[in-house]
């Protein structure tokens, strides 16, 4: 028998704040993120490793230059660590004892420099301190400056550090010590490239102006050359390795080549370029935008060559009016979520790399104009993905509170690896869409809830490509907050205010109702002849022969996996992680419990297949991070007596818990809650599937249904 356990690494760390630096190893990039650190093949834009550096923010990163199999990496609460990049493991830490704000390495005298921030008296104060690469030993005296300094960079010989203070350019000579002013400018300076094999420097302005500085670690004050096309302040820059060639980004989208004094432009980058990266290679530029979204520019065809959104998490709560979309789902190994406003990413679980992104929207791009602004993108609310993967459906929405609210419909289908639109229904509802399901009944189906009142039914036949409305539902009890379409396609389940109704989608006339003591409810399912219905902190389970409540759980839930043998998943939050709880549908006791399936809390969760047939169950959390709950070998099994047998499948098992606990301090039974009857006691493996539950267990309101496939 085999074991279910969390992914070995710690995590798929997709974003979680803003980039606090980054770097290039030969042809990979490093990117930091507070403590997290990604690396990506400047190549393919794959991901090719994500590691937890530490507890702080990590503010600076390079390899050693005494092994460059070794990465040194300082933090914001005073820390110098050194990593060994083929394993990952660390291999040294010292203490440094302040703030470090900069990681300032030279290869040809293998030094290091930490540049570290104090506070005194009010005052910043700026230190230099000297370290051995190799020992990490503290060397000489350390260089104070009793001014707030930035943008630190070292020469390509380690012998002189440049950093800008306000207006001026200030040079530090790294063997005495001595400090002397280069160039003095009449506005502040933000941004600062250095060439990295010839003394030629660009400082710019926050005006948009760049100054081109000549020998600039020669002593001595020196005119500069200025280039200016940026209209507002400059973002990144970068010399090409083996020419003259500096690249410039900023606010505009924009990314400039300047050439012998004159600029080349590639527009439209996305949202304004933060970083400007140049590979040793020389055949290609990397940049950092504001969009979250890495982009990889060919200088042969002066094109983008790729574009990797999501690789940062921006805020996923309530966005103005709009509930943005914790949706997750599965085809395969492939795993589509959204982060990034208006995109959905696909994420290849067994490969651990980013495959591809569906631009939703099409508008979400800030330009210069708007950098001081507050935007409202057009946010996706809901996406639903078929089983077969061929179709996906998706739901999008702004709204800032001052204009009329946008809301569309899309059904996109897959043509090759990409998806492309068929049909965009503007706008689907009158008021925001609260629900959207997938499945087939005698066609492709879709079924979307709104605050309007309306149920709407969309569908597609077999010989079209496009999407119609076909039926309008509407209830007494007003507005509809979810739904669902049964596996065989027979049965619609809305669920309405403090009401859930069943339709048969022959005729579309109400089969039955079921009460519920929860007005608004964010999930339902069908489990053979059971409804799952669960709200935030409540857990309620029906018996759908004699429309009967079996029981509840009240529990701090942020979300359930309905799995495919009468068992679902239901994850509770504690504290900082999530813990899981394997639940039959006929008792409130859980079969099983696996603690600490990830940090945070799941936001969402999907069950696929690896490539081999094996089943995974792959979880989204609040940090961002995708975790897997996947099969390895295991430890002997418990060989305890079970309850439950009728219920307990594999899933129990490989959660490996020997026996049902009678009771957890997590969850509080509902004293109101009342128990059916009478339960059916067969085993699991001799139920039928749940679509012939569906059509032949609520035969008595439910007419027969032939299910028709695409």
């Amino acid at each position: 028998m085999e074991d279910l356990a969390r992914e070995g690494l710690t995590g798929h760390y997709l974003g979680g704040g803003e980039i606090t630096c980054c770097t290039l190893v030969k042809d990979d990039l490093f990117i930091a993120v507070k403590s997290h650190l990604m690396v990506y093949s400047t190549r393919n834009a794959a991901l090719l490793h994500v590691q937890k550096l530490g507890s702080s923010e990590v503010t600076g990163l390079s390899p050693s230059p005494t092994n460059s199999q070794q990465l040194l990496v300082t933090s914001r609460d005073g820390i110098l660590s050194v990593w060994d990049m083929t394993d990952w493991t660390l291999m040294r830490k010292l203490t440094v004892g302040s703030s470090v704000s900069d990681l300032l390495v030279s290869r040809s005298n293998q030094h290091l420099f930490l540049v570290t921030r104090n506070s005194e008296s009010g005052n910043v104060v700026t230190t230099i301190q000297k370290h051995c690469a190799a020992t990490l030993e503290h060397k000489s005296d350390s260089l104070i400056i009793k001014k707030p300094c930035d943008n630190f960079r070292i020469s390509s010989c380690g012998n002189f550090i440049l950093f800008t203070r306000d207006t001026r350019v200030r040079v530090v000579n790294t063997c005495t010590c001595a400090t002397f002013t280069r160039f003095t400018h009449d506005t502040d300076l933000c941004s600062v490239a250095l060439h990295p094999t010839r003394n030629l420097a660009a400082v710019a302005d926050v005006n948009g102006r760049i100054c081109l500085l000549n020998d600039w670690n020669v002593k001595g004050c020196v005119e500069a050359t200025v280039q200016h096309w940026h209209a507002n302040q400059v973002g990144g820059m970068g010399f090409a390795p083996r020419s003259e060639v500096l690249f410039s980004g900023g606010a505009e989208s924009v990314l400039v080549k300047w050439l012998d004094g004159q600029p080349q432009f590639l527009p439209r980058i996305g949202g304004g370029i933060q970083h400007v990266l140049c590979p040793e290679s020389g055949d290609i530029v990397v940049l950092v935008t504001e969009d979250t979204a890495l982009h990889i520019v060919s200088l042969n065809t002066w094109s983008v060559k790729f574009k990797l959104c999501n690789i940062l998490k921006r805020s996923r709560k309530t966005q103005g009016k709009t509930r943005v979309t914790t949706d997750i789902a599965c085809s395969k190994s492939d795993v589509l979520f959204s982060s990034t406003p208006g995109y959905l990413q696909v994420y290849d679980v067994e490969k651990r790399e980013h495959k591809r992104v569906v631009d939703i929207t099409n508008q979400n791009q800030s330009t210069g104009h708007v950098r001081n602004k507050t935007l409202s993108y057009i946010d996706i609310t809901h996406f639903k993905l078929s089983d077969d993967g061929e179709w996906l459906v998706t739901v999008e929405r702004r709204d800032d509170g001052f204009v009329t609210p946008e809301n569309r419909l899309k059904f996109w289908r897959k043509q090759d690896t990409e998806y492309t639109m068929k049909t965009c229904v503007d706008p689907p509802h009158s008021k925001i869409t609260t629900s959207l399901s997938l499945g087939i009944t005698t066609e492709p189906t879709a079924v979307t809830t709104s605050t309007d009142c309306s149920v709407k039914v969309w569908g597609c036949g077999d010989d079209e490509d496009s999407w119609t409305q076909r039926q309008v539902l509407k209830h007494r009890h007003g507005p509809a907050y979810s739904s669902l379409i049964s596996g065989d396609g027979s049965v619609v389940v809305v669920g309405y205010k403090g009401l859930v109704v069943l339709y048969g989608t022959a005729s579309w006339d109400v089969k039955a109702e079921v009460p519920q003591s929860v007005g608004r409810l964010d999930q339902i399912f069908l489990s053979g002849y059971y409804l799952l219905t669960s709200s935030r902190d409540l857990i309620s389970v029906w018996n759908l022969t004699s429309l009967s409540l079996c029981w509840e759980v009240s529990a701090n839930i942020s979300y359930i996996l309905a799995l495919p043998d009468k068992t679902f998943l239901a994850f509770v939050s504690r504290k900082s992680v999530t813990d899981a709880f394997l639940f039959g549908v006929k008792s409130a006791a859980p079969l099983a419990v696996h603690k600490f399936v990830c940090p945070g809390v799941v936001e969402g969760a999907c069950l696929t297949e690896r490539e081999d047939g094996r089943e995974m169950i792959v979880m989204l959390n609040s940090e961002h991070e995708l975790y897997t709950l996947s099969h390895i070998v295991p430890p002997p099994l418990a060989t305890s007596d079970r309850e439950h047998q009728d219920t307990a499948t594999i899933f129990t098992q490989l959660l490996k818990i020997s026996a049902p606990p009678a009771a957890l301090p997590e969850l509080k039974h509902n004293s109101t809650a009342t128990l059916a009857s009478s339960v059916l006691n067969v085993s699991s493996n001799a139920l039928p599937p749940v679509s012939a539950i569906c059509a032949n267990v609520l035969s008595d309101f439910l007419p027969p249904k032939v299910v028709h496939g695409n």
